[in-house]
């Protein structure tokens, strides 16, 4: 027969065993530190300075001083000496420390799994009732993925039911998200948690947003509206029909013009119309018609001024013309010839420019404590088009090679260019080739 039980190493009686009372005094002092075993902490490393009579840890794997040599075991204080005890797998324990119940495992001090199945209730940090029968009171509460995902399902029995995340203040429910009544998602507020409105709702079928946050047609102007596609016209195939050009409160947008549409400019047909608005009272009429001419006008102090016409690539560039003064072509006409390039604008404005190059010059004749080349612009006074008047001529001239020059020249009239151009520079400077950029501004009429 062994000397102690198999379980908690208890000492057993021999028959023929003088002081019985020692060994079962023995046996009791285990059964006192081991039945309902608590601890002071576990994974404990260091003895307290003052144990009290009983005091039990749990030892780390690392224990030091007097627990040195005992990891993993149990340290209890008793008679003034340190009493260790190996627990063995399936022993339970509670830490003071941890207010927490553990398992030793052979290895380690675990927290015992519990069945959480078809629990009639949960509360976690409150108590759960018969609609609230998982209850959460905590600053925040985490559902964090298992591999790579996490889904939060709501599920509710049937369409006409309810499935939605409710959010109160005070108890109040103030804003509601989910399926309420069929399987459109919805968001609805209140401001009393009694009247709600329903801001947003997308629909099953088409995903198609509606509610009170969105656009109820295409001219719908609300204050803080989502625009729908098609709102003032944009974004649709078929702008709105603006019925009359003389109203004055239609929105910033798009618009249809018709045959239907009042107060057109004289002779226009079908077109586009936009509008820009700077205020309530203030803003601009752009109409396009399918002639490709736009016009537009301004509305402000209680007025609209008189339509004008808009020059584009279809009116802009062309042959200029005036009759007494007045334009009457294109705005911008331009062009070249042998003598150049010319600009021609409606006001009159004319500008010519003209490109001479001369090869091998050479800079050697006296001008002052310069020298100079030859006339530049011998047989290249041409130009491009005529002046009404002398125009003003600007020359620019480059010697290949040369970082130092200047430009010098005449005066010419409204048919030539000045009769003499010379290069300039310091140094004398032999067989060069010489550019001659001219720049003539005038008026045409």
């Amino acid at each position: 027969m062994p000397d102690n039980s198999p379980i908690l190493a208890l000492p057993f009686l021999m028959p023929s065993q003088a002081q019985k009372h020692v060994t079962h005094n023995e046996a009791l002092r285990r059964l006192d530190i081991l039945v309902q075993l608590r601890v002071t902490a576990f994974e404990a490393t260091t003895p307290p300075s003052a144990p009290a009579e009983g005091e039990a840890h749990a030892l780390g794997i690392d224990p030091v001083a007097a627990w040195a040599g005992h990891a993993q075991e149990l340290a209890v204080w008793l008679d003034g000496v340190w009493h260790f005890l190996p627990p063995q797998e399936g022993w339970r324990a509670w830490g003071l420390t941890e207010r927490q119940l553990r398992v030793w495992t052979g290895s380690e001090w675990i927290v015992p799994p519990s069945d959480a199945n078809n629990l009639p209730g949960l509360g976690v940090g409150t108590a759960s009732d018969a609609s609230n029968r998982l209850s959460v009171r905590s600053e925040a509460t985490l559902f964090s993925h298992e591999g790579s995902d996490h889904r939060l399902k709501i599920n509710k029995a049937a369409a006409a039911d309810t499935a939605s995340v409710l959010f109160q203040s005070d108890w109040t429910g103030h804003a509601e998200m989910g399926l309420a009544g069929n399987t459109d998602f919805a968001i609805k507020l209140s401001e009393d948690g009694a009247s709600w409105t329903e801001a947003l709702r997308f629909d099953a079928a088409s995903g198609r947003a509606s509610g009170a946050a969105v656009q109820a047609g295409p001219l719908d102007a609300t204050q803080g509206r989502l625009m729908m596609v098609g709102g003032f016209g944009v974004g649709t195939q078929a702008a709105p029909i603006l019925t009359d050009l003389e109203a004055t409160d239609s929105p910033s947008g798009f618009y249809r013009l018709t045959a239907a549409t009042l107060n057109r400019p004289a002779g226009a047909g079908d077109g586009v119309v936009c509008i820009q608005r700077h205020d309530s009272g203030t803003f601009l009429q752009q109409v396009t018609l399918k002639t490709g001419e736009t016009l537009q006008r301004f509305h402000s102090g209680g007025s609209f001024t008189g339509w004008s016409m808009q020059y584009g690539s279809g009116n802009l560039l062309g042959e200029v013309a005036q009759t007494g003064g007045v334009p009457t072509g294109a705005v911008i006409e331009r062009g070249a010839n042998t003598a150049g390039e010319y600009v021609r604008f409606a006001d009159g404005t004319q500008i010519c420019t003209r490109t001479v190059r001369q090869t091998g010059q050479d800079l050697t004749t006296g001008y002052g404590a310069l020298r100079r080349s030859g006339n530049l612009l011998a047989g290249n006074t041409d130009l491009p088009m005529p002046f009404v008047a002398p125009p003003v001529f600007t020359a620019s001239v480059r010697i290949d090679n040369s970082a130092t020059m200047f430009a010098w020249g005449g005066t010419g009239d409204e048919d030539t260019l000045p009769p003499i151009l010379f290069a300039v520079s310091p140094f004398s400077i032999t067989n060069r080739d010489i550019t001659a950029d001219i720049l003539i501004t005038g008026r045409w009429f």
